[in-house]
């Protein structure tokens, strides 16, 4: 068992190291050789990520899709294949239902995750958010924060609950105009996050809260969340941070910044 357990850690970092020099071949090799000799799924769990991650950025997202749904489904967490306007319908209305029952304090209070498929399963779930996001495929996009609430409220708070509320609070917010209801999420998501313990997703909640803060506290503030949200990002290595520089940049525009102040701001982002 020692030496089992040091090979599998041992071949996982070397798999990550290859992946990082973009030694494609090698990687393949290693992550073939742990989804072999590995004892249980959970053990197969960083080959897979870092040969979805390999997918994603050599372009062949439709097989990291592929990957992730197949690993969802071993997991018992599958999403539906077609994602029609009636399944985001009912995905929302059941976590509505769920919702409407539990105070906020009294979610603060739910515990921390520790069923590991169901962790495993958040984590592809949010993988499978960044895959689709690539091609746009926007229909599954809206139900993936859903299913990461519905598995929370079930299995208790995994990092990636304070990103999967603000998403669902923008949601409400931005697209079924309900400002209070969506605000409130927001700022829940926002308490959630100071309680998890990982600071590694922060600038995710950050970013996707400001979404709405901008639309209900003044612009000229809540805008400097878009860049508080890229600070937490390069601290943990979110790729966020992009995302969170151009969104500030953007507002910068139409908030009534000085515009040189502005164009040195994106400057540094292009950098």
């Amino acid at each position: 068992d020692e030496h089992y357990h040091l090979s599998l850690e041992l071949f996982n970092l070397a798999a990550k190291c290859a992946f990082m020099n973009a030694e494609h071949d090698r990687l393949k090799m290693l992550t073939e050789q742990i989804m072999h000799n590995a004892r249980c799924f959970n053990d197969k769990f960083q080959a897979i990520s870092v040969t979805v991650s390999l997918l994603n950025c050599s372009g062949n997202v439709p097989a990291a899709v592929d990957l992730i749904n197949n690993t969802l489904s071993s997991l018992d967490e599958e999403l539906p294949s077609a994602v029609t306007p009636l399944v985001i319908k009912q995905y929302l209305d059941k976590t509505k239902t769920k919702l409407a029952i539990i105070s906020d304090d009294i979610l603060l209070s739910y515990p921390a995750m520790i069923n590991p498929s169901k962790i495993l399963a958040v984590e592809f779930l949010v993988k499978l958010y960044g895959s689709l996001t690539l091609i746009g495929e926007r229909a599954t996009l809206r139900i993936i924060p859903l299913k990461v609430i519905q598995i929370s409220l079930t299995y208790g708070m995994s990092p990636h609950s304070p990103t999967a509320f603000a998403q669902y609070g923008s949601y409400l917010a931005l697209i079924e105009d309900e400002f209070e209801e969506g605000y409130r999420y927001v700022k829940f998501a926002l308490s959630l996050m100071k309680k998890i313990p990982s600071r590694a997703h922060d600038s995710t909640t950050m970013f996707w809260s400001t979404h709405t803060r901008i639309h209900i506290e003044p612009m000229q503030s809540s805008i400097e969340c878009y860049l508080d949200a890229y600070k937490a990002a390069m601290k943990s290595g979110n790729t966020y941070a992009v995302s969170s520089s151009s969104v500030y940049n953007n507002c910068c525009l139409w908030s009534g910044k000085e515009l040189n102040a502005v164009v040195d701001s994106m400057k540094d982002t292009m950098k």
